[in-house]
């Protein structure tokens, strides 16, 4: 690997990693076990839509372990259980980021159904510039791979960058409203914007979390033997 090569690797995959030790460090020091709120997801969520007068939008519970969105009622806002009922400050967090993309995009559906899409395209371009990358790195002769690789990494993240500016505005926008609300108290609330700005950051530490989760994901189901 040259030198230029060398310094595009630390560019992108570098920044990953520092997203993900300032991810990690935020959660270590702000989630503190068994910390609950006065005020639950949905009641954060409810709040996030009338602020932005998205009255007509219900908030509804459903059975998954992630966020979800239904396709059957445009209308509506659905998130998990575990952050409808949720009194710990990443639930509120995700709670309210959620009630601002539903305010903010009109057709929420269609821009989840979008975003899950450009992930999988997102993956797939990670997994093949690691592939490319390593296979450069540790094959004889096969050095020429190497930039390929390198060129995967940079234009994901520079997507990620992209969509950063809309992720930082739902971080600033949603952490006034919180302040403003005064339903937290001021170390709550503390605890609230550090978190969000690390889950608006998350975007960046694609290019070691994708491969990591894809990887993760594949241990778990051979342990449970699906």
């Amino acid at each position: 690997m040259n030198p230029l090569q060398g310094l595009l690797f630390l560019l992108t995959v570098g920044i990953s990693f520092i997203v993900i030790l300032y991810g990690a460090w935020v959660k270590m020091k702000y989630c503190r076990p068994g910390f609950l709120t006065a005020i639950t997801g949905s009641e954060v969520a409810r709040m996030v839509l009338d602020k932005m007068g998205m009255f007509h939008v219900s908030v509804t519970p459903v059975e998954c372990s992630d966020e979800a969105v239904s396709s059957s009622a445009s209308e509506g806002l659905f998130i998990s259980r575990k952050i409808y009922d949720g009194r710990d400050i990443p639930s509120l967090v995700r709670a309210a980021r959620g009630a601002f993309l539903k305010g903010q995009l009109s057709n929420l559906i269609f821009w989840t159904h979008l975003k899950k899409k450009v992930t999988f395209a997102a993956q797939v371009t990670v997994v093949l510039g690691w592939i490319c990358f390593l296979a450069g790195m540790l094959i004889r002769n096969a050095g020429f791979l190497v930039t390929p690789g390198l060129g995967a990494f940079a234009v994901v993240l520079l997507l990620s960058f992209y969509d950063l500016s809309f992720e930082l505005d739902a971080e600033d926008r949603t952490s006034r409203l919180m302040k403003e609300a005064r339903c937290l108290e001021p170390h709550e609330w503390m605890c609230f914007q550090r978190l969000n700005r690390a889950a608006a950051l998350e975007g960046l530490a694609c290019l070691v979390l994708m491969p990591w989760n894809l990887v993760s994901g594949v241990l778990r189901r051979n342990r449970h033997g699906i």
